[in-house]
């Protein structure tokens, strides 16, 4: 029997599952009916490892409340939420079409029509985050392209449902436990700790922009540590460097550096901030020559993850951030950060470096290869001379 499969046919709360539509990280979606005669409707249902989690139940319901009332066109529309039997479920409006991760797979989407569809993203963000409601898992396989052209988004707050954040004796959170997101669009505050906030959603639209103009997300490592580690560290590179053929503007270049940059003091405050930017750019702010795809799109990273407390430590030190410095960027007032406290610093300016080789405007720590190599020349004629002396 195929994965979610063992439900069909069964009855969850109020709603008898007629088929299996999808199953992902989180949990599996079926199509089923109201047994009260009701239109049919989505219902995702958490797997079982994720729905026994201490105190879920509480964080479930608190959060699926706020969510309903979370009304936007761009935005999949809850009508029920529920647990039985140990099994975690969420009633949605049922959606006929596919995702923007569908659609890349297929091949990449002309620059412009990228912005038009980039667009109704934002407006959804940007009511979400006027209610102070943090998505925190944004990508392609999040955004929902029905058939008649119009764009929802999925999956708000389920990443904060998800994740485990104790607190301390003062009531604020701490840096134990374990968060839930995707490694390819997560902000570096989201993987250090630091706190979150609706600027790490705007970093992760930066990343689904890049990822629709480039034809390939900006960081294409295999290894989950390493791709963490990228968007703690490495600079985003140019879009017309990693797509021949491509034209910006340099207004939209400084919209995608903004979004994108690792301080989060340094992005737009929120989606809407973003979206005013989006809509003073000029017409031909993109163009591209020619249409096409060099190479296979790359699947790193594109899956949700459960990510510990000590995974994101040992990227946190391995990328040199200090744990105990103070120096924290304070999140957006009103909304849900800080969401862990007591974590590495992350600023711009105090950002280390990364070199491949020896460069002359980065002067190295220590004692220079040159003078070691003397020192190691001068012993061996001590002990040459030594030698010599002794011998008979």
């Amino acid at each position: 029997m195929a994965a979610g499969e063992e439900l069909v046919g069964r009855t969850l709360g109020a709603y008898r599952i007629e088929a299996t539509i999808g199953t992902g990280a989180t949990g599996v979606v079926y199509r089923a009916v109201d047994a009260s005669g009701g239109p049919p409707v989505a219902l995702k249902v958490l797997h079982e490892n994720l729905g026994s989690i201490t105190g879920l139940e509480k964080r479930f319901r608190r959060e699926a409340r706020v969510l309903e009332k979370l009304s936007h066109p761009n935005i999949v529309e809850i009508s029920d939420f529920g647990i039985q039997d140990g099994r975690t479920f969420i009633a949605m409006e049922l959606l006929e079409g596919r995702t923007l991760e569908d659609e890349l797979e297929e091949g990449p989407i002309a620059p412009r029509r990228a912005l038009q569809l980039y667009e109704p993203i934002l407006q959804a963000l940007a009511e979400a985050h006027d209610r102070e409601v943090v998505h925190r898992d944004l990508k392609p396989a999040n955004v929902f392209l029905l058939h008649d052209g119009s764009v929802k988004l999925l999956d708000f707050g389920l990443a904060k449902m998800l994740s485990i954040e104790e607190t301390n004796e003062e009531g604020t959170l701490t840096r134990k436990g374990r968060i839930v997101g995707t490694p390819a669009y997560m902000a570096p505050e989201q993987i250090t700790g630091v706190f979150i906030d609706v600027r790490a959603d705007v970093y992760a639209l930066g990343v689904m922009l890049y990822e629709l103009l480039a034809d390939r997300r900006p960081f294409l490592y295999e290894r989950r540590s390493e791709l963490l580690r990228a968007h703690l560290l490495e600079p985003i590179p140019p879009l017309t460097e990693v797509r021949p053929g491509l034209q910006v503007d340099e207004a939209l270049e400084a919209l995608l550096g903004r979004a994108l940059a690792k301080d989060a003091a340094k992005r737009f405050t929120n989606a809407r901030g973003m979206l005013e930017a989006l809509r003073q750019l000029p017409a031909d702010c993109v163009r591209l020559d020619p249409d096409t795809r060099g190479e296979p799109r790359q699947r790193t990273g594109p899956s949700s993850a459960v990510i510990s407390h000590e995974e994101r430590q040992a990227i946190t030190e391995s990328a040199g951030l200090s744990t105990s410095s103070g120096n924290i960027s304070q999140p957006v007032p009103g909304t849900d950060a800080p969401t862990e406290v007591d974590a590495p610093a992350f600023r711009e300016r105090d950002r280390p470096t990364l070199h491949t080789g020896p460069s002359a405007s980065s002067p190295r720590s220590g004692v220079p290869t040159l003078a070691l190599f003397a020192f190691a020349l001068l012993l061996l004629g001590l002990a040459a001379g030594l030698w010599a002396a002794l011998m008979p």
